[in-house]
C-alpha cells in the first residue's frame, strides 16, 4: 500500500482548508453540516458515484479527476436549474494511492470548489482493496416551485442543447490511442472536453428567470439514451435533425474523417450539455446560449434521426448503461 496518513490527519491537512469557506461545514469537526436555503427557495439534492476506470482513467492527473468529480454533480443541479450551494465527498482510495495523489486530488478539488462558490461541507474517508471511487451529493437552491423536470416536455416544443456534442467521447478515444488522422490542435481540445465538463449552471438559471415550462436534463449517457429519459418522464417522442446538431471544431474533423464517429456524437456520453424542450418562443428567448436540433412530438417513446439524406429513422437507444 501507498504511504500516507490516517484518516482523519487526511482530512485536517487537506480537505478541512477548503471547508472554512463557509460556517455550514463547521470546520469539519461534527458528523454532519447545517445549513439553511434562501428564503423562498427549495433545496435540490443529487448525488454521483465515479469509479476508477469506469468513470475516469486511473492513470488521468488527480487534479483533472477531483474537478470531474465536482463539476458532473454541478451539471445535475444545473440541469434542474439550481444554483450550487455545497457539496459531501465520500472518498474511497485504493491501496494504490499514495499521499501526495491525495494531496494533489484535494487541491484540484479545493481550486474548483472556489470557482464555482460551493462549499465542502463533510464527507467520508476510507480505505478500499478495489479501485478508487468517490461519491459526491451536491446540495443547491433554486426558487419554490421552479426547479426544471423531465416531465415537462409537450408535443409542438422544439428541442435544444447548450454547447457542442460529442467531444468527451471522442476524446476518451483520442485518449485511449485512436483518432491519430486528427491534428494536435483538435487532439488537445478533444482531449479536455473529456477531462473537463462545463457544468451549465448560468444557462439553467435563464431558464428558470424567464418563469417559462421547460424540460431538461444534462447529456451524461448520450443524446439518444438521454432523449429518451425525456420521452418516458413526458410520454412524448422526439425528431432530431443530424445536420443541426453542433460539433466543435475538432469533432467536424474527426466526423468528416470517420463518419462512423458520429456513433460517439449520438451516444457516447459525457458531454454535460443540457437537453432542453420548450415552447418555441421561450427557447427563442435563451437566445444563442442553445442550439435548436429537433421537435418533440405525440409518438410517445419514439425517437427518430433525420439524416443528411432527409431520411427519417428510428434512433437507436445507444446511450452508456452500467447494467446493460
Amino acid at each position: 500500500m501507498a504511504a500516507r496518513s490516517g484518516e482523519f490527519d487526511l482530512i485536517a491537512r487537506h480537505f478541512a482548508p477548503i471547508a472554512l469557506r463557509d460556517p455550514a461545514a463547521l470546520s469539519l469537526k461534527d458528523d454532519a453540516a447545517v445549513f439553511t436555503p434562501p428564503t423562498g427557495c427549495e433545496v435540490v439534492v443529487t448525488t454521483d458515484a465515479l469509479v476508477s476506470d469506469v468513470h475516469f482513467r486511473n492513470l488521468d492527473a488527480p487534479e483533472l479527476i477531483a474537478k470531474k468529480v465536482l463539476r458532473v454533480n454541478l451539471s445535475d443541479l444545473a440541469a434542474m436549474g439550481a444554483t450550487p450551494l455545497g457539496v459531501v465527498l465520500t472518498a474511497g482510495y485504493g491501496p494504490d494511492v499514495s499521499e501526495d495523489w491525495i494531496e494533489r486530488f484535494a487541491k484540484g478539488f479545493g481550486k474548483d470548489c472556489a470557482a464555482y462558490s460551493v462549499a465542502l461541507m463533510g464527507g467520508d474517508t476510507v480505505g478500499t482493496p478495489g479501485p478508487t471511487f468517490f461519491s459526491l451529493t451536491a446540495f443547491g437552491y433554486v426558487a419554490t416551485g421552479m426547479a426544471l423536470r423531465r416531465d415537462q416536455a409537450r408535443p409542438g416544443d422544439l428541442l435544444a442543447v447548450t454547447g457542442t456534442l460529442g467531444d468527451a467521447a471522442i476524446g476518451l478515444a483520442v485518449l485511449a490511442g485512436d483518432c491519430n488522422d486528427l491534428d494536435d490542435v483538435a487532439r488537445d481540445h478533444l482531449k479536455d472536453r473529456y477531462w473537463l465538463p462545463r457544468p451549465r449552471i448560468d444557462i439553467a438559471k435563464s431558464c428558470v428567470a424567464l418563469g417559462k415550462r421547460f424540460a431538461a436534463m444534462d447529456i451524461s449517457d448520450g443524446l439518444a439514451g438521454d432523449c429518451r429519459k425525456i420521452c418516458a418522464a413526458s410520454s412524448v417522442g422526439m425528431t432530431i435533425d443530424r445536420m443541426k446538431i453542433p460539433l466543435s471544431n475538432a469533432a467536424l474533423q474527426a466526423v468528416e474523417h470517420d463518419e462512423h464517429r458520429w456513433q460517439n456524437v449520438l451516444a457516447g456520453g459525457d458531454d454535460y450539455e443540457l437537453l432542453i424542450a420548450g415552447a418555441p418562443d421561450d427557447v427563442a428567448a435563451l437566445g444563442d446560449h442553445v442550439t435548436v436540433i429537433g421537435t418533440v412530438t405525440d409518438k410517445v417513446g419514439q425517437v427518430e434521426l433525420i439524416g443528411p439524406d432527409g431520411k427519417m429513422a428510428e434512433l437507436a437507444p445507444g446511450g452508456f448503461d452500467h447494467f446493460r
